[in-house]
């Protein structure tokens, strides 16, 4: 308030000075231009350079509010039609989701040239027009979003894929993943939809050599890895044993049977279904002493019933360390009824029958099983003990058919009694 009326004071005071200067001398100013002359005192001379300066001040100020606000109108405009935009955009991706192909492809489209993300609007225009089955729209829209933006022909390469897979073209999705794998091949989605690819072709030679690169790169998780390569294996060696003898021949063949399984991840080929299949067509082609190894590998990492009792039957070249190994399994399992009977048929192949005796028996003491019960009763019948053997025969054969009813029995035959009287 202070300053305002110091302001004020020394502004009056100024007046008072200019005015007694103006009294005093006023001065003399000649303007000519030409024919034209004007002629004042200095003082009005003075107020008409000021007042020039002021319009010249106020003319700018104008013009450049008015180029100010045509800029302003042009980014108004600008900016209307890029929310315009957005919202298009907005609206085509509710249409994506819920299924309104046509509609998704007509706004995504539209929206793309005022669009922030003209590649995202023209890869979901595609995709609208793929499910829309309009094929000519899809190949124009995936150009137009190849164009939009140089730097993403690995988006766009994916997004073709995708659409040939959801159409059930594979062999062109293949060619399509297949050039752009060489350039990026470490690129997970690109191998993911690569082992989706030769799932469907069934093409389980490619897919077995993908497989190391599918782990290296983690594109699903493990135990997925493990049941497609199981599948993988199951497939590859059923199409070993379907060739045709001539072709290759039992060698060719088993070696192709040993490669694939060498080549088998360590935890995939214990699995028993697959350790079965394996022991099953070395069998075939007269190759067991393979699937001994096999075996007893699956076996000493995950105990199996099955591989077990398939163990103590396989004809493996040595019978003494085929009866060894399965010895050492007594240590943890020294109560399975399978094992033991196992241990009675390895015994049986090394001629120690009295082993093979023990073994039978403690089998059936732990779980009376028919095969358990042949097998003993056969092993004593050629050691003499004939009524111990019936007795072993009869339980199985009453644990095949059942308990038999209480029934009368005719009386033993005496010597001499030829035939049964009856009606």
């Amino acid at each position: 308030m202070k300053k305002l009326f110091l302001l004020i004071v020394l502004m009056l005071i100024a007046s008072v000075w200019l005015g007694g200067l103006m009294l005093q001398d006023p001065g003399y100013v000649l303007f000519s231009y030409r024919n034209t002359t004007l002629e004042t005192s200095l003082w009005v001379g003075i107020l008409l350079v000021v007042a020039l300066v002021f319009v010249s001040y106020v003319t700018v100020r104008l013009v450049l509010g008015l180029l100010g606000s045509g800029a302003m109108v042009r980014g108004w405009w600008s900016n209307r039609g890029r929310r315009r935009s957005v919202a298009k955009t907005t609206h085509g991706m509710i249409d994506l989701v819920e299924g309104n192909w046509a509609a998704a492809q007509k706004k995504l489209s539209q929206a793309a040239d005022k669009s922030d993300t003209p590649l995202l609007n023209y890869l979901g225009a595609a995709r609208a027009a793929a499910e829309n089955e309009d094929n000519q729209a899809t190949e124009e829209l995936l150009a137009a979003a190849r164009d939009s933006e140089p730097g993403a022909e690995l988006a766009v390469a994916i997004a073709k894929a995708e659409i040939q897979i959801h159409r059930g073209q594979y062999e062109q999705a293949l060619a399509t993943l297949l050039q752009k794998a060489k350039q990026y091949p470490r690129h997970k989605q690109l191998h993911r939809l690569l082992q989706q690819v030769y799932l469907e072709l069934q093409d389980w030679q490619a897919l077995g050599r993908l497989l190391p690169v599918l782990r290296k790169l983690k594109v699903a998780p493990l135990a997925e890895l493990d049941e497609i390569e199981q599948k993988t294996v199951l497939m590859l060696m059923q199409r070993v044993m379907s060739e045709a003898p001539e072709k290759s021949g039992t060698e060719g063949r088993l070696e192709k049977l040993r490669e694939i399984w060498t080549q088998t991840q360590a935890k995939v080929r214990r699995r028993e279904h697959l350790t079965l299949k394996y022991t099953e067509n070395l069998q075939a082609l007269g190759a067991p002493q393979w699937a001994v190894p096999a075996l007893f590998d699956s076996i000493r990492q995950q105990w199996s019933d099955r591989l077990v009792e398939l163990y103590g039957v396989i004809n493996g070249p040595d019978a003494q360390d085929q009866l060894k190994n399965a010895e050492s399994w007594m240590k943890t399992h020294s109560n399975s009824a399978i094992l033991m009977l196992a241990l009675g048929r390895l015994s049986m192949r090394n001629k120690l029958w009295g082993k093979a005796r023990e073994y039978y028996m403690a089998s059936v003491k732990i779980n009376k099983t028919p095969v358990a019960c042949a097998e003993l009763g056969r092993l004593l019948k050629h050691l003499g003990e004939d009524r111990a053997s019936q007795e072993q025969i009869r339980q199985g054969v009453e644990m095949l058919t059942g308990e038999l009813p209480d029934l009368p029995m005719p009386e033993p035959r005496t010597a001499g009694v030829t035939q049964l009287v009856g009606s």
